[in-house]
């Protein structure tokens, strides 16, 4: 199911894996990458879900203030409302991966257990092998 479609980023709920599927197309930035990441929890909170699929092999790198945000504000509202199990499909830019290194490095492994792939039916495999852990308890 598409729930935010924009030429930048596809927002689908991954039936196969019970998470949020994030799939980056390209670069982005400010509003509009806020505006996707938004969407993504909106739709988390919807399904009460502990899962979120992060295809980021087409994204580019992350400005600065930009993860700064990721990382202040949109992690602990995440973290707050179930996220448990983050699958990222690794950016195939090496600068956008080391975008991606350091926003996940500013978070907590006790809140968050984040596994990288190469393969997108990897990462769906290893989020299913995950506990069906829901907001507020198993």
């Amino acid at each position: 199911m598409i729930h935010f479609d924009e030429p930048w980023l596809t927002v689908h709920w991954d039936e196969s894996c019970q998470a949020v599927w994030m799939e980056w197309k390209s670069y982005v930035e400010g509003d509009d990458a806020r505006r996707g990441l938004e969407a993504g929890l909106v739709l988390f909170q919807r399904k009460h879900t502990s899962r979120w699929l992060a295809d980021v092999r087409l994204l580019g790198p992350v400005r600065q203030v930009d993860q700064q945000w990721i990382n202040r504000d949109w992690f602990p509202r995440a973290i707050a409302a179930g996220l448990r199990f983050m699958a990222t499909v690794v950016p195939k830019s090496a600068i956008a991966r080391m975008s991606v290194k350091q926003i996940m490095s500013k978070v907590n492994d006790v809140d968050i257990v984040n596994s990288n792939f190469d393969d997108l039916e990897q990462a769906r495999s290893w989020l299913r092998s995950q506990p069906k852990i829901r907001p507020g308890g198993l």
